[in-house]
């Protein structure tokens, strides 16, 4: 009758490597996102200098932190999925038996993968689509910029699946939907 715990130990090791992976996205993702935002800062620094100071606005400034705020919310949708800070309500869940609320859990977490592979395609798609053509100020294509909404699905997707894994083992009955 020892199989029983010889499983446990397998099934934890089994997320182990996504559960490594997620992690190292997330370190990465909170470096990018805090150098989009000094980036941010710095271009709208330059933007009130040129325009007030010099008097002399710069025409791609307002274009430019706009695609850094772009990629800065879709990397940061990913650390917020991670650490578990997006908008949930959570009344229904808490009143339910235990069983049943990690089954609607699983529901909800195989709902939001589905949209998130969704998410990947039709972004990647979009992407590829739009490489032709430029952002009006800036010699950047649109396929840049669209880039990052797969790029952030393709992160929640991992982490989606790990949260799912550990839910079906019954684990981290903390990780909410």
């Amino acid at each position: 009758m020892t199989s029983g715990p010889i499983l446990e130990g397998n099934r934890g090791a089994a997320v182990a490597p996504l559960a490594r992976l997620t992690a190292a996205l997330d370190r990465c993702t909170c470096v990018v996102c805090i150098a989009l935002f000094v980036a941010i800062l710095v271009v709208m620094v330059l933007q009130v200098a040129f325009r007030y100071v010099l008097n002399s606005p710069l025409t791609w400034t307002e274009e430019l932190a706009r695609i850094l705020y772009v990629w800065a919310c879709y990397l940061g949708a990913p650390v917020a999925l991670r650490r578990g800070n997006h908008v949930t309500i959570v009344f229904v869940l808490e009143r339910l038996p235990r069983a049943l609320s990690r089954v609607l859990t699983l529901g909800i977490q195989v709902i939001s993968l589905a949209f998130f592979l969704l998410l990947a395609i039709l972004g990647a798609i979009l992407a590829s689509r739009s490489h032709t053509i430029e952002a009006i100020t800036l010699p950047i294509p649109w396929s840049v910029i669209y880039l990052a909404a797969p790029l952030s699905a393709g992160v929640m997707v991992l982490q989606t699946i790990e949260t799912g894994w550990k839910t079906l083992q019954g684990a981290g009955q903390e990780v909410q939907a």
